[in-house]
């Protein structure tokens, strides 16, 4: 598979490219293949045309079929590895197929603000995307949120979770105007493993995998290590506190992936609830669960009734897991 970079999307979701044309096969074979049923309330989707479009490391599994002779929009349908015994669900709504992050970035560049050299503290950044092209970039559902990394110098491996918000929405932008917005420096997830001396800063705007050219030589004395390891500690449990923590998050994150199968009958009962605790309860007796986890998914936006957005929530999960081993 190309890079995913370079990947075109249906949705949010990247997909082979390769996957995006042939004449596929039908659902039920596909499903058989695969070793899974296929949920009854997919009546009138496609008959035919489906194929795997993306395999995740989580073992997820995302289907496709296009409904137009040029193979623009597709019906997607997910299979989750969560699910006992595994089933095929169709997405209700047709998706577009959509330019890769790299087609998206062209003409955008990053760029330190004049400033930059007065600020020694490398948590209190911003950086500028420029548009640096010839015609006027207009976002698609895009954010600007732009995520810092430090490696030793010459270090290039890194990785991040992050979550986006509305406030990192993105703006259309004229040949030669830019967009200036903070960067949110995220460190090791054991702050004391700081050590005064020269890092590289990386920065990436995330959801268009937009990234700084060059990293920026950033020096950390003694007292900004031990500035950045009060800020990190302010906002610290004990440990045991902070595995408590994560093991929240984590729990609140699972269940916000398990309840994708049941958003139809979740969105009925809160349709007709009178006030946000009867709301919770009917919720959690939908899950299973308590009104206090089922306020994970109530609090949740219309974006996660989406399916793309399902990669986004694996990879997050998967990196809250990653950061909870961690501790130990």
């Amino acid at each position: 598979m190309a890079s995913m970079d370079d990947a075109p999307r249906i949705g949010d979701l990247e997909v082979d490219r390769d996957a995006l044309t042939g004449d596929g096969t039908t659902l039920s074979e596909l499903a058989d293949e695969l070793a899974c049923g296929v949920d009854e309330t997919t009546a009138g989707s496609p008959s035919a045309g489906w194929r795997v479009l993306r395999r995740l490391e989580s073992g997820a599994v995302y289907l496709g079929s296009p409904v137009d002779a040029d193979h623009r929009t597709w019906r997607v349908a997910q299979l989750h590895p969560g699910e006992q015994p595994p089933v095929v669900r169709v997405h209700p709504d047709t998706l577009v197929v959509r330019p890769s992050r790299a087609e998206r970035r062209q003409g955008l560049v990053l760029r330190w603000p004049s400033f930059v050299e007065e600020q020694h503290d490398p948590s209190e950044l911003a950086i500028d995307i420029v548009n640096a092209g010839t015609t006027r970039w207009t976002p698609e559902n895009e954010g600007f949120r732009a995520v810092g990394a430090l490696t030793a110098p010459g270090g290039t491996e890194f990785s991040f979770g992050w979550v986006s918000s509305a406030a990192d929405r993105a703006v259309p932008l004229d040949p030669g105007e830019y967009a200036r917005v903070p960067v949110q420096l995220q460190l090791q997830s054991d702050p004391t493993s700081l050590e005064p001396g020269p890092y590289d800063l990386h920065v990436v705007v995330v959801e268009l995998g937009l990234r700084l050219a060059e990293p920026l030589l950033v020096e950390l004395t003694a007292e900004l290590v031990a500035r950045q390891v009060a800020k990190q500690n302010r906002h610290r449990a004990d440990p045991a506190g902070e595995r408590r923590a994560f093991d929240r998050q984590i729990e609140a994150e699972q269940l916000r992936v398990g309840a994708r199968r049941s958003w139809p009958e979740i969105a009925e009962v809160v349709r007709s609830a009178v006030s946000d605790d009867e709301a919770l309860e009917r919720i959690a007796a939908v899950l299973g669960t308590t009104t206090e986890q089922a306020a994970s998914v109530y609090d949740a936006s219309l974006r996660a009734m989406v399916r793309a957005d399902a990669d986004r929530r694996d990879e997050r999960l998967q990196e809250l897991i990653r950061q909870r081993h961690a501790l130990g």
